[in-house]
């Protein structure tokens, strides 16, 4: 018997679990359904007593957990059978590993080292030959098969090491793809037997490249040191070959102005390998495109980073008027973003792939402000002359979104916590913001990467990590880098464990039980005892997220309003803002601070032609989400300039940073369609705006 990819990979949910897990929470991470869930137990466990291990138990009132004496066995022998031959490969795994050999092992890419390497039928992998053939004619190479020799790959090397770098980022972006690592590892270094058995050459690599770190004043997140350490050794091996790659004379001395370029001649010379300069120069890039833990600006002349700052500045600005919010420590926003910009721009330049398993998982956690900033990156996208891919929007909308949620409050420190987090600045930030919001007097001291964690004692209450620390002296809380409210719950529920003094209450399932035979004959125990436990496990968490209405819950026949004129600007905004006023969703004063802002700060509230959007602080007069919408047929001017005339004025009444995105997301996307705004100019009456509405939620 043999696990396949997804019971593995359960398996893998309990083996880095410290505490029991519910079926509910299994569900949620994994995305099948409790009953689908039951039944993979049962094969793991089928498949732990064949190993001669503990199977999955139960802990009432708790969930599932896997016993220590099985954990500690399977991580001793997990490099061997638990992740290679006891694992079956899925479509994309086999897909990366027939293009790595291609790539890497050119003299043995033949149908049968690929029916070896995937399990796959001859028939099978032709069908799978022919779409990686397309896709490396998109990207400038050419697969063809010689007779008596193999698939051959003809074509630029930088066309083929861009390849290389996405294998190795789409790699890196699944954490459960270890026996695929181990596979390449062995392309790239076949004295390699895993991926944790780590060979001299590598070891060398990654000090040197920590080295690096020091010439640079930065610390780069741990993934990214191993993506850089293979890298390296894989340019070695095309060295090699004498496979090398040749970057444009006017780049190059571009690329030498660096403190990278510094740091990659110290990497080559500690090598002892004769890398030619091009070679020096693309090993450059890739340190410039590198993601860092934390980064030391003191040591960037000011050509390297004023371009920059300047598209920093702009996109902050423009979240702030798409958002209508104001970030109050803005400097300290703006300096959190260059970390992140600036690699962005560069894996933009050199087309550099990025590994981010978490990009699917924040698109839909938080697709108000991913919306939101996808808007922002066309100073990016100009400033580069390239698309930002969604992944890219993805890591840069953590950061937005971290300095949304923080609240300022002050509350009394009870808690010192450290976060460890490898996925870098903007993850540390927004798993911090998320926790300090979630536990009363938590203050997290520091973010540090594994191996800053590693490297000397720190004193504090609690650990949060996103990867699994054996506990020592201070308590382990394993955290997702996105807090779901299941996690949020089982933050919260593992934080009373710890620190709560009170005693715990009665298991409820045992305090049921004691009811029910008060009043009943109970004749299969142990049976019913499952099934309580089971339905106790689907009850409401006890963390709610915050509601977000949508658009038209907010938009309605009672705070439309059509009129023909008014005076002036001040007067659209007091008419605008006349329902609010009635639904008491705003008082009075709140409208003189709408006017107050515009006279000191400008017309700013005039996001596109004939659009404006009037909005002040919640502090001055908000009692509750409101937004209101006034059509004006003749336009209204809020300067001279004939761009800061508009037909349409809707008022925003936000109660925090967080509540009104999901409707002005909305907002957002209906006024970005010319044809949407010019038939709200023209609405005959309050429906035909509210049709409108609906068609852009519904579509």
């Amino acid at each position: 018997m043999v696990l396949d990819k997804r019971r593995a990979h359960l398996l893998s949910i309990f083996q880095h679990s410290p505490d029991p897990i519910s079926t509910k929470d299994l569900a949620e991470r994994t995305k099948l359904s409790q009953r689908t869930i039951y039944y993979d137990l049962d094969q793991i466990n089928n498949w732990l007593r064949t190993q001669a291990l503990e199977p999955i138990e139960s802990r009432h009132g708790k969930g599932l957990f896997l016993p220590p004496v099985s954990k500690s066995k399977l991580m001793v022998y997990k490099d061997q059978s638990f992740e290679d031959w006891q694992y079956q490969l899925s479509k994309q795994e086999r897909d990366v590993l027939i293009k790595a050999v291609i790539l890497l092992e050119e003299q043995d890419a033949s149908m049968q080292r690929f029916m070896e390497l995937t399990s796959m039928s001859r028939g099978t992998i032709a069908k799978v030959i022919k779409d990686i053939k397309q896709e490396f004619h998109k990207a400038g190479l050419h697969l063809y098969y010689k007779k008596g020799s193999g698939y051959r790959l003809s074509g630029p090397e930088e066309a083929r090491r861009t390849m290389l770098s996405t294998i190795l980022a789409t790699i890196f972006s699944h954490q459960d793809w270890q026996n695929v690592r181990n596979e390449v590892h062995r392309m790239i270094q076949p004295e390699a037997a895993t991926w944790s058995h780590e060979t001299e050459k590598r070891r060398l690599v990654r000090e040197i490249l920590y080295e690096a770190e020091n010439e640079l004043g930065l610390t780069l997140t741990d993934e990214m040191v191993e993506i850089l350490s293979l890298q390296i050794l894989m340019i070695m091996k095309r060295i090699e070959l004498h496979k090398y790659i040749t970057v444009p004379e006017a780049e190059k001395e571009v690329l030498k102005q660096t403190e990278a370029y510094r740091a990659a001649l110290h990497i080559s010379n500690k090598l002892e390998v004769a890398f030619p300069d091009d070679e020096v120069c693309f090993i450059t890039m890739n340190l410039l495109g590198s993601k860092v833990q934390q980064d030391n600006f003191n040591r960037y002349t000011e050509q390297e980073l004023s371009g920059l700052k300047e598209v920093v500045q702009h996109m902050i600005h423009d979240f702030q008027l798409y958002s209508c919010v104001v970030f109050d420590d803005k400097k300290g926003l703006e300096e959190n973003l260059i970390s992140h910009i600036k690699p962005t721009y560069y894996r933009l330049k050199y087309g550099l792939a990025i590994a981010n398993d978490l990009s699917d998982s924040i698109q839909t956690t938080y697709p108000d402000i991913f919306h939101l900033t996808k808007r922002v990156m066309r100073h990016l996208e100009l400033y580069v002359g390239k698309t930002v891919p969604d992944e890219e929007a993805a890591y840069i909308t953590l950061h937005f979104g971290g300095w949304l949620t923080k609240e300022k409050k002050k509350v009394e420190t009870k808690f010192k916590a450290l976060i460890v987090c490898e996925n870098g600045i903007g993850t540390s930030n927004m798993l911090q913001t998320q926790l300090e919001n979630l536990i009363a007097g938590l203050n997290v001291i520091t973010t540090l990467s594994m191996r800053e964690y590693q490297r000397k004692e720190y004193k504090a209450d609690v650990i949060f990590s996103t990867n699994y620390i054996k506990e020592k002296d201070i308590p382990v809380i394993h955290v997702p880098a996105i807090l779901t409210n299941l996690e949020k719950e089982r933050v919260i529920q593992r934080m009373n464990d710890l620190f709560d003094s009170k005693p715990p209450d009665q298991n409820r399932t045992d305090h049921l039980m004691e009811v029910i035979k008060r009043h009943a004959t109970i004749h299969e125990e142990d049976e019913l005892k499952k099934e309580l436990v089971h339905l106790l496990e689907q009850t409401t968490p006890m963390i709610k997220e915050i509601r977000k209405p949508m658009l038209n819950e907010l938009l309605t026949e009672q705070t439309i309003q059509l009129k023909d004129r008014v005076t002036n600007w001040e007067e659209a905004i007091k008419v605008a803002s006349e329902p609010l006023v009635e639904q008491q969703s705003i008082r009075p004063d709140y409208v003189e601070a709408m006017i107050t802002n515009v006279k000191e700060l400008g017309p700013y509230i005039v996001i596109a032609p004939n659009i404006a959007i009037p909005h002040a602080r919640p502090e001055t007069g908000v009692e509750q989400l409101g937004m209101s919408f006034l059509r004006l047929e003749e336009p209204v001017y809020f300067s001279e300039k004939e761009k800061h005339r508009a037909h349409l004025i809707i008022v925003l009444a936000a109660i925090d940073n967080q509540t009104h995105l999901k409707a002005l997301a909305q907002l957002t996307e209906l006024l970005s369609n010319e044809g949407n705004v010019e038939r709200l100019i023209t609405a005959k009456d309050r429906q035909a705006v509210i049709k409108l509405i609906n068609q852009t939620i519904e579509g």
